[in-house]
């Protein structure tokens, strides 16, 4: 009877939460699409520090790959939530992105990336 009671109260919860997600996105605010970036390590750092201080304030889920193989595990994570604009930057996220076919916004350097994440 225990695991009835907290199927039901998850059940429960789950169902609030998606009112609440209704009910916060309505006219007057409009749910705005997430914004994931993924752009190569070596592409992020600024001189000594491990990453460019125009990332530290960036409102998107960032993402920065070492290897084209986890650049190719980030952007199909991404694309697969399937709520995110997703914007690669660099040639490894860029290689990626085309080995998965998936549809990504492509930018040649950070300022770019940045420029197309709204920053």
């Amino acid at each position: 009877m225990t695991s009835l009671s907290a199927s039901i109260g998850a059940l429960l919860a789950a169902g609030a939460l998606a009112v609440a997600g209704l009910l916060g996105a309505g006219p007057d605010r409009p749910a705005s699409p997430r914004v994931a970036l993924v752009v190569d390590a070596g592409l992020a750092r600024h001189g000594r520090a491990l990453l460019d201080p125009r990332l530290r304030s960036v409102r998107a889920d960032l993402r920065l790959p070492r290897t084209v193989a986890e650049a190719r595990t980030d952007v199909r994570y991404l694309v697969a939530g399937g709520d995110a604009v997703v914007v690669v930057a660099g040639p490894r996220s860029i290689r990626a992105a085309s080995d998965t076919r998936a549809r990504v916004l492509r930018a040649a350097d950070l300022a770019a990336a940045l420029r197309a994440v709204g920053r």
